[in-house]
């Protein structure tokens, strides 16, 4: 029996930039259904994200950035991230988060759950939550 990995290579990309590449032993995904754990070994998968707090931990030191929809192929030793967007903890202004959350709770508040606008609100409602507590540490 084949000895199982004990890291994989994370890359985490946007269309704009590369923002990962380096060597993982664990992370944790924002999947559309709930968060997907990764670690090496992982048995193949396709997983499509949703707007939130993607974490990883490389040789004991934890990280987290916000990513904004997108895909995950994992493999064994392998695991590559296609993000709509995605923002790094020194990226982000709390300030503007904070006021950008406060106004999306009032126009949300103003919308039907039918309209639909109300899924292009909340998703961006959700991106500055996310933002927020990646930068508290959360």
């Amino acid at each position: 029996m084949a000895d199982l990995p004990t890291k994989f290579f994370l890359t985490v990309v946007t269309r704009e930039r590369k923002i990962v590449e380096t060597d993982a032993v664990e992370l944790v995904l924002p999947a559309y259904d709930g968060e997907i754990g990764v670690l090496p070994g992982h048995t193949p998968l396709l997983a499509l994200l949703k707007v939130g707090i993607m974490r990883y931990r490389t040789n004991g030191e934890s990280h987290s950035l916000v990513l904004s929809w997108g895909f995950a192929e994992i493999l064994p030793e392998r695991v590559i991230v296609m993000a709509e967007t995605a923002r790094l903890p020194q990226e982000i202004d709390a300030t503007l988060a904070e006021a950008e959350r406060v106004k999306l709770e009032k126009e949300l508040a103003d919308l039907s759950s039918h309209d639909p606008e109300f899924a292009i609100v909340e998703g961006r409602l959700e991106e500055s939550v996310a933002m927020i507590n990646v930068h508290r540490g959360m």
